[in-house]
């Protein structure tokens, strides 16, 4: 879920957050031998490339088998799984799975986590992402389940927030274009992102959200699958917008460039905490820092409202790391 700190941005005060959105944005041009906007927003390519951020390959198998107890849970209470063999149909009153549910749930959660394996894959393959790690964003934000929570305000396969909305749209160029012509046609939409009104700019990140909503009345389980699996491609250009993001708030805390301070894997670590926790929190636990050489040292001065950054990665890495 992006940005899902919020109130811990508010604390280190709105004009850390305005500078960091609204500086002017460095310029990553992304070739094809250059490995994408991550690799570019790094600042130079990786002497080497481990295991979990390869890049993605025709075939590559990403199947997993994990217990998802959120994804059996909604298996089951949507009755696309039959748990009536089971004590209160397979869920505890908390509806999460009970021992029962999650032995008739196991090979359709198995089925589950896998059927967008293919669209994870193109969508890698599109935007220059490790597959691996576009697909255990996944897993830790949704476990493959897309139906929307409103409530929380987090929407499709990767838990997308509005903050998550204003991300992308501040960072990805074409993708603002084709969302804000989509309301207004070409004429509306010559300046940037950042140069709109308010009011506009919250429309905008209402349509990314309707866009990636695949909460279905009408549908089987509640949940239109199709739609579930067009949420990977705006995943993949909010990830990229979190390299980018992350390369700028480094160079502005730093005035280096990542390449210059950390690992290629410990940048990616960055970017992925960046999008969870958002932009203040990264700013300032590099602030704390200095000059960072390490994930583990800018990792180790999160604040307290932060600190679910570290945890997300620890959860990340589980899912793709032997």
């Amino acid at each position: 879920m992006a940005s899902r700190a919020w109130s811990t941005i508010k604390r280190f005060g709105l004009i850390t957050v305005i500078m960091i959105c609204t500086a002017g944005y460095p310029s990553y041009p992304v070739k094809a031998e250059s490995g994408g906007t991550c690799q570019s927003a790094y600042g130079q390519s990786p002497s080497s490339i481990p295991e979990w951020l390869q890049p993605a390959q025709e075939g590559m198998d990403l199947s997993t088998s994990y217990r998802y107890d959120l994804l059996s849970g909604s298996l089951l209470s949507t009755k696309l799984v039959d748990g009536s063999s089971c004590p209160s149909g397979g869920l505890n009153p908390d509806g999460s799975p009970n021992a029962c549910g999650l032995d008739v749930s196991r090979n359709q959660t198995i089925a589950w986590q896998n059927r967008y394996d293919s669209v994870i894959l193109t969508a890698a393959q599109a935007n220059d992402l490790p597959p691996k790690v576009l697909k255990a964003v996944i897993g830790v934000e949704s476990q493959f389940w897309p139906a929307a929570n409103w409530i929380r305000g987090e929407i499709g396969l990767g838990q997308m927030t509005e903050f998550g909305a204003d991300l992308v749209l501040s960072w990805q160029t074409a993708y603002f274009q084709g969302i804000c012509r989509q309301a207004f046609g070409s004429a509306g939409c010559s300046t940037g992102y950042r140069f709109l009104d308010l009011s506009t700019q919250r429309l905008l990140r209402g349509l990314v959200l309707k866009e990636i909503d695949a909460t279905c009345a009408t549908c089987s389980g509640g949940v239109d699958v199709e739609k579930g699996g067009q949420t990977v491609e705006v995943l993949a250009e909010t990830l990229n917008a979190s390299c980018s993001q992350s390369a700028h708030i480094v160079r502005m805390a730093t005035g280096l460039s990542p390449s210059s301070l950390m690992s290629y894997e410990d940048f990616w670590r960055l970017a992925l905490a960046n999008y969870h926790a958002g932009a203040g929190c990264t700013y300032q636990a590099i602030r704390r820092v200095g000059t960072p050489s390490s994930w583990n040292s800018i990792a180790a001065n999160f604040s307290i409202g932060c600190s679910s950054g570290s945890e997300y990665i620890r959860r990340i890495e589980e899912q793709i790391k032997p």
